[in-house]
Order: structure tokens, then sequence, then C-alpha cells
């Protein structure tokens, strides 16, 4: 069984890369079989900036609600679509992006799944309207994503793996507080692919963003598969993950 897990497509972004999305759809729907599913992990929609009502009647929404009549398919609310969440915790109100099922943070197969902004100190312990000022603010706004777009930066990278140490740390004292097996972590936020191995650290794994990087990841029972869309070439470069 394979999983196919995209975060960060930022659905409603003036910027965002759609047409890779395109490309992600068309691949899942011909590589699928029976008992495969979709995991979104977080930042599907770009809420903050361009509004709620707006992102759910965006084209891309009604393509991947499409897919998910194919494709079981569940969705983990990240910082961008916090929103959501209400519809998670509550039953009584009708999920507006169903049949995309809203879930929590998660452990499959002794590994942790969940978007990352957990482990970020900016929106960890920043007042979520402060974040909705600082995003409607007229300004150029300085975030590991921005500053992606022209070059990697130093700047970046620190809070890049700001993130990662933070996300390492904290799950290894939650197994020690709850006496749990686990092998890793996967998860999305900062933009940026990659994993790390290390004998004294846990596996981590960034499954990619749609925003960037063009970049998601697919799981089966061996190994990881990062899946990168090359425009140019008109096609996915594939790097496999061996599993922890």
């Amino acid at each position: 069984m394979k999983k196919f897990i995209l975060s960060d497509l930022h659905i409603g972004h003036k910027d965002a890369q759609y047409s890779a999305m395109d490309e992600a759809i068309i691949y899942i729907k011909q590589e699928a079989k029976p008992g495969d599913e979709i995991w979104g992990l977080g930042d599907w929609f770009h809420m903050y900036e361009n509004g709620f009502v707006n992102c759910l009647i965006h084209p891309m929404t009604l393509k991947f609600r499409d897919l998910a009549t194919r494709i079981p398919t569940m969705l983990l609310p990240g910082n961008h679509d916090h929103i959501l969440e209400k519809y998670r915790d509550n039953p009584t109100l009708t999920n507006p992006i169903s049949p995309i099922k809203l879930i929590k943070p998660f452990m499959e197969g002794d590994i942790w799944y969940c978007h990352g902004h957990e482990y970020d100190p900016s929106v960890q312990y920043i007042p979520r309207p402060l974040m909705w000022l600082w995003n409607h603010l007229p300004q150029k706004k300085i975030t590991p994503g921005n500053l992606k777009i022209n070059s990697i930066t130093e700047r970046y990278m620190m809070l890049v793996y700001l993130v990662q140490s933070r996300a390492i740390i904290h799950l290894q004292e939650q197994i020690k507080k709850e006496h749990q097996e686990c092998k890793g972590i996967v998860f999305g936020h900062t933009h940026l692919p990659l994993f790390q191995r290390s004998p004294e650290l846990m596996f981590l794994l960034n499954d990619g963003d749609m925003r960037h990087s063009s970049t998601f990841t697919i799981e089966d029972d061996i190994e990881f598969h990062q899946m990168t869309w090359n425009p140019d070439k008109k096609m996915w470069r594939v790097i496999p993950i061996p599993k922890p």
C-alpha cells in the first residue's frame, strides 16, 4: 500500500505552483491502486491571506476534492489553514472540504506525521491575531518561503534547522513521557524537502512542498520516494529514501 504525502500547496496564493499540482494529480491517478491513500500534512490552503471562502471555491480545491472521491484523502491542518481545526474537532459542523477527511497529527508504523509548525517558535508563541495582522501588512514578508524564492540563504537554513531540531527534541521528550516506540518524524512547513539520518538522532524527513520546490513524497512498505517535478523536462525526478 502506498501513501501519497503532500504538504504546503498553499492553494489561493497568487504564486502557487498550480501546474505542478496538476501534474501531481495526473501522476497519482495513474499510479494509485486500491488501498492507496493521500495524506495531506498541512497548509494545503492559503487562508490567512486569501480568505477562507476564496480558498474553498478555488478550482484547485475542487480538483483535490474530486480526487478524494477516488482515493481516500486525509488532511491535518497547518498554520495557514488552521481554520479547518474547528470542523475537525466539532462533528456537528459540516466538513467544508469533504470528502477530504480532517485529522490530527498521528503515529503510523513507528513514525510521527504532522505539519511541523508545532515546533516553529514564530508560529507557536505569536498570537494568531498578530499573525493575521502581520500577514496583511503592506510590506515584504520575510519567511523561509520568501527567502527561498531568490536563493538559499544562511538565515533560511537557520530557520529550517531550528524547526527540525525542536521537532526531534520535543518528540523524543514526548516519547519518553508516554513510553511510545518511535523511529522518526515526517512533516512539511519549512518548504525544503530533505531528510537526515544519524545514529544519535531520530530519522527526519521533510516531505517537500508544492509551493516552491514542486515536491511531494510517496511512501510504500520499503522506502520513501521524493518526487520533484521538472517543468523543462516535463518529468518527475525520483529520489529513493530508505525507511528507518
